[in-house]
């Protein structure tokens, strides 16, 4: 009778034992032992704890000034006649300051021209977010949102105009309402496409810096009518 066993944990060879009978001596089995020829291998079991993988984290949701940047990139892929004509409308915006600022006086006719032109620009702006509700595969609806907020350019650009008779509240309201423009179109409202958000701020940034120009040469350098009158010839 025999048997193999595969407990001994200090051998990789199992042990094989046989019961042999003697009737000489006892009369009793004894066990007798050898090794097979062949071998048997323990594997050890791997225990070790399993490693969770870690869930990735939420992102942020991407600030104003981030998406800018972003945006900034297709400013290169704007069409041509939209970039000739956005920078070629940035010519009423900074020609009257760079001009009032070399000849070193504040020219009240060519600063309200200025006030004018950024206020017709408002209004611009405001009817582009309009138009934009209203083909049917535009991402933006002709919700009350929407609508609302193309016609908050129209009404600052208006009581610009009422304030023309003093140039400082009047610049300072076409200045506030480029802004708030600029910021409804990149952050608040759906969204327009990248290269027009890119062009749109690089317009917006000049045509405002550019009436605080003015604003300055309002400060530091004397007016000068450009048109005398009668009475003061």
């Amino acid at each position: 009778i025999c048997w193999t066993s595969f407990l001994s944990p200090l051998s990789h060879h199992a042990t094989t034992s046989c019961f042999s009978s003697n009737h000489r001596s006892t009369g009793r089995l004894r066990p007798a032992s050898y090794h097979p020829t062949y071998p048997v291998y323990s594997h050890p079991i791997h225990s070790s704890a399993v490693r969770l993988k870690k869930r990735p984290q939420p992102e942020p949701p991407p600030r104003e000034l981030d998406l800018l940047r972003y945006d900034m990139r297709d400013l290169p892929k704007s069409p041509k006649p939209a970039l000739y004509l956005g920078f070629s409308g940035l010519l009423p915006f900074v020609c009257p300051t760079l001009f009032m600022a070399v000849t070193e006086n504040f020219i009240p006719e060519i600063a309200y021209a200025q006030v004018a032109y950024g206020a017709s620009i408002l209004s611009f702006l405001g009817g582009a977010r309009w138009g934009f509700t209203l083909p049917p595969s535009s991402p933006a609806k002709p919700d009350w949102i929407n609508l609302a907020n193309s016609v908050v350019p129209s009404l600052l650009a208006w009581v610009a105009m009422l304030m023309s008779e003093n140039i400082v509240p009047a610049t300072t309201m076409v200045i506030m309402g480029l802004g708030i423009a600029l910021h409804y179109d990149l952050a608040l409202l759906p969204t327009y496409p990248s290269w027009f958000k890119a062009l749109r701020s690089v317009l917006t940034v000049v045509a405002s810096l550019s009436l605080l120009g003015m604003l300055v040469v309002y400060g530091v350098f004397p007016e000068k009518k450009l048109f005398a009158k009668d009475e003061d010839i």
